[in-house]
């Protein structure tokens, strides 16, 4: 019978927010010991795509420092849940 090492709690958790991560997202987009340093509950997909799981400082906002950036672009806009326009007061 073969056994698994399975990894330490550490690796199975977000090093920036503490939130639950899978073996796979560690060893995908973690470091070289496959430990995440952010995760998609922290980070947007775009940072975590260019190694910000990883520990890499990258070039885009950080969403910890400025939080209305995982928003959209419609922010503050009225909400239209049917496409139609949105009639002005």
């Amino acid at each position: 019978m073969i056994r698994l090492e399975r990894g330490s709690s550490d690796h199975r958790t977000c090093r920036h927010c503490g939130a639950h991560v899978s073996d796979r997202f560690a060893a995908v987009h973690g470091d070289d010991e496959d430990i995440a340093h952010r995760c998609p509950g922290c980070d947007c997909f775009r940072r975590l795509s260019q190694g910000s799981a990883a520990g890499i400082d990258v070039n885009v906002p950080d969403p910890a420092e400025n939080p209305n950036r995982n928003r959209g672009q419609r922010v503050g806009s009225a909400v239209r849940v049917d496409g139609g326009e949105v009639d002005g007061d």
